[in-house]
């Protein structure tokens, strides 16, 4: 009896509307664009923002008569160019009551921010309004900040909404806005796992597939927003669902455990070496560095600890420039950690090393006037006068310019602190060993 009623009802509606149609022409005004002069009553947009629908026909049916136009008044617009569709999407049932009297071309009429009534009823959780907008309506349609309708109910977390919307059209998923993030990571920033879980879930014609093959994915990964935010039950979830996002990379190169290792994050390492140990041996896409090699540009101790653990030749890793782990603590200056490399036997063959520029530690903690100098020019097995392929030494390496320029207060310093330590030029060098 009350699905009778209710149909009764909607039946009634709807004969009401249809009445307004005699009153022009409709399939000569149907396909004229909005015009921006073609303002629409306030009032009729007021009742259309509305929640009650026979108050919003009551508004039409009045509007229509006084103004003697018909139905399609719909196609007017506010000063945002916003439709009486778009005012009128904030309702399941004031867009149910209209849509049929839309034109077609106007489903996905944009107002000035770009946003089409679809994106307004996916943004207000009227899963209603965006079931009946979708059959006309274009899911990937992006609006001036490049977001889709999924990106609006992702953000404001409408279950149904995204269903309806990824049942539609699977690729939204990937869809990227001007911020480079996908939906998916939209829901990783929301924290709401649910919403996650249902991005996860959805069926999607064998998109995982393609995207998984090329290893690729538009824009900003997933699984490194979960990483920045330090969310490790949707990296679990993540990594049961979509194992592939791991293998995504961000726009430096960087693995998952790149930027884990960066962020100082012990819990994404453990769980990253779990997972993918072999990333730990994969070089990013800028220096070149491996994983640990940003655990020493950071001095991010318990991660380095962690990383050693999982490969006892530390003289292995090598940068794309040949750095291994000491020549990137001593550029970066990290005292403690250069102590610990000197004072470690394992780490003897690391202490001479050179780079492919022939450069040792000496010479980039020299370069780069870092503090570590003081303890590599001084340390017993450190070589001093070791030259690297400009045949320079450290102390060439921090003099170079020194007397063309006026050398600020840390380059000079250095100077000192290698002339101390009994390190000369290689000119001077050179004579000495002739003499």
């Amino acid at each position: 009896m009350a699905d009778r009623l209710h149909q009764e009802m909607w039946r009634q509606r709807r004969q009401r509307l249809e009445a307004l149609l005699i009153r022009a022409d409709q399939n000569q005004q149907q396909h004229d664009p909005p015009q921006p002069d073609n303002i629409v009553d306030p009032q009729l947009f007021s009742a259309a923002k509305g929640r009650d629908v026979d108050k919003f026909i009551k508004a039409l049916e009045d509007h229509c008569v006084k103004e003697r136009v018909s139905l399609p008044v719909l196609r007017r617009c506010s000063p945002a160019k916003n439709t009486l569709l778009h005012a009128a999407a904030e309702s399941d049932d004031n867009v149910r009551a209209v849509i049929e009297f839309v034109p077609e071309h106007l489903i996905n009429c944009e107002n000035f921010r770009g946003e089409t009534p679809l994106h307004i009823a996916a943004r207000a959780g009227k899963a209603g309004a965006v079931e009946l907008l979708l059959p006309q309506g274009v899911p990937t349609y992006p609006d001036r900040f490049g977001n889709s309708a999924l990106h609006e109910a992702v953000r404001n977390r409408h279950h149904e909404v995204i269903n309806h919307l990824v049942n539609k059209d699977p690729s939204l998923l990937y869809c990227q806005n001007k911020e480079s993030k996908s939906p998916l990571c939209i829901a990783v920033e929301t924290g709401d796992f649910k919403v996650l879980e249902l991005l996860l879930e959805a069926l999607n014609d064998s998109e995982d597939w393609r995207r998984s093959k090329f290893q690729k994915i538009f824009g900003m990964s997933p699984v490194h927003v979960a990483i920045i935010r330090k969310e490790k039950d949707m990296l679990i979830k993540m990594w049961e669902k979509k194992p592939w996002l791991f293998q995504l990379r961000d726009a430096g190169g960087g693995t998952p455990l790149h930027l884990a290792t960066y962020s100082n994050y012990l819990d994404g390492v453990k769980f990253l070496m779990e997972k993918c140990p072999t990333s730990a041996l994969e070089q990013d896409g800028t220096n070149g560095y491996l994983p640990i090699h940003v655990a020493f540009m950071m001095n991010h101790i318990k991660i380095i600890n962690e990383l050693l653990q999982q490969w006892p030749h530390p003289e292995e890793f090598l940068t794309r420039l040949g750095e291994n782990i000491l020549h990137v603590s001593s550029k970066y200056g990290h005292i403690g950690t250069v102590r610990s490399i000197l004072e470690n036997p394992k780490f003897d063959q690391l202490i001479n090393a050179r780079d492919f520029n022939g450069n040792t530690p000496l010479h980039l903690a020299a370069l780069h006037c870092q503090p570590s100098v003081m303890l590599l020019a001084r340390h017993r097995r450190v070589d001093r006068n070791s030259i690297n392929m400009n045949n320079m030494t450290a102390l060439d390496v921090v003099e170079q310019d020194i007397e063309v320029f006026n050398a600020p207060l840390r380059k000079r310093l250095t100077s000192i602190v290698l002339r101390s330590s009994g390190i000369s030029k290689s000119g001077e060098f050179s004579y000495l060993q002739a003499n």
